[in-house]
């Protein structure tokens, strides 16, 4: 019997611009749209259900990956959701029965979004799952960038005299929030989860002001990233980073985001010793918890006030000074090849 190899789910930067909904005659703009919009909406029913983290990004990058596969046309974005959750909460040992994630659906969406849904929405979600299935070729394990964020951070040594160890809780914080928001691109379909987590720990150095001075495994002449993830191309990371902040408004305020995470959750997942780590569930945080949190993690939201009809806003990303930080000249041995998207 032959070996049956699973699907590799890396695109390169021409694949992604030329998709079903591509091709479809849905403009890249409009993709991108659905897509947070997608991603948005999963996180917000994954809140209202209490369902962890975890299940909730695993639910996006199923919902990515289908539409690598179909267009939007042809599968209305949020029943497609709906049923990468109703998938998603299977894998990791989280269900929810479709008629919770129906009636949670309608709680958020409008009439006429929710008109998606057809006259009987719960058959209508589950027939999409056997479409689902064939689609992603039933590859149901899927890693995130947490777990390595986690194991990054638990390399640092800091200095517990200093106030340093609040701060990198700060960092977590940030970084966290970072890859939550990252999961409303398609950065889950071009980078593995390692090198998204040290892009989005790097970014959060960086609006922080944070220097990582010390850490476990450290040898002279490599850098934190080049230690954390072999070979790590500083462009790579840069490039991550400005395709995160590109979500943001250009003038830094607060609007609806993907997803948030509370600060409470943030110290949980620096000081757990739980490799899973991190907040137990996708709940947004309360108005009090957001007004108090630091004014950097402000520009880590996604502007839209309606499912229907985001924005399209264009952000200003921040200058990267390459004088203090000069690009490496290698890249990842699982990456290498597909350096060229940059």
């Amino acid at each position: 019997m032959e070996d049956q190899q699973m699907p590799c789910w890396y695109y390169e930067r021409d694949e992604l611009l030329k998709t079903p909904s591509f091709l479809d005659h849905i403009d890249p703009e409009t993709e991108a749209r659905y897509r947070r919009e997608g991603a948005r909406f999963l996180f917000d029913v994954s809140g209202k259900l209490n369902l962890r983290y975890d299940t909730c990004a695993t639910a996006i990058v199923f919902f990515h990956r289908f539409y690598m596969f179909h267009s939007f046309a042809a599968f209305p974005r949020y029943v497609t959701a709906a049923c990468c959750l109703m998938l998603a909460g299977k894998v990791e040992e989280t269900p929810k029965k479709v008629r919770d994630i129906v009636k949670t659906a309608r709680m958020l969406l409008s009439d006429s979004d929710f008109a998606q849904f057809g006259n009987d929405s719960r058959e209508e979600v589950m027939a999409y799952e056997r479409v689902l299935l064939k689609t992603i070729k039933f590859d149901l394990q899927v890693t995130h960038p947490y777990s390595y964020l986690l194991q990054f951070v638990k390399r640092i040594k800091v200095d517990s005299t200093s106030g340093n160890k609040e701060k990198l809780k700060e960092l977590v914080q940030m970084s966290w929030s970072f890859i939550n928001d990252s999961l409303a691109t398609t950065l889950c379909l071009q980078w593995e989860p390692e090198i998204v987590a040290c892009a989005v720990l790097y970014l959060a150095t960086r609006m922080k002001k944070y220097t990582i001075e010390d850490w476990e495994g450290r040898q002279a002449g490599l850098r934190w990233w080049e230690s954390f993830v072999e070979n790590m191309s500083t462009e790579v990371m840069e490039d991550i980073c400005h395709k995160i902040l590109d979500l943001y408004p250009p003038d830094g305020g607060v609007n609806d985001g993907v997803a948030e995470v509370t600060k409470s959750g943030a110290a949980v997942a620096i000081s757990s010793s739980n490799s899973a780590g991190g907040p137990t569930s996708s709940s947004t945080q309360s108005s009090s918890s957001r007004n108090a949190s630091d004014q950097m993690v402000k520009r880590a939201r996604l502007g839209s006030s309606s499912y229907s009809s985001t924005q399209e806003q264009s952000a200003r990303a921040p200058s990267f000074s390459k004088s203090s930080h000069s690009t490496s000249t290698t890249t990842h041995q699982s990456y290498s090849s597909r350096t060229s998207r940059r």
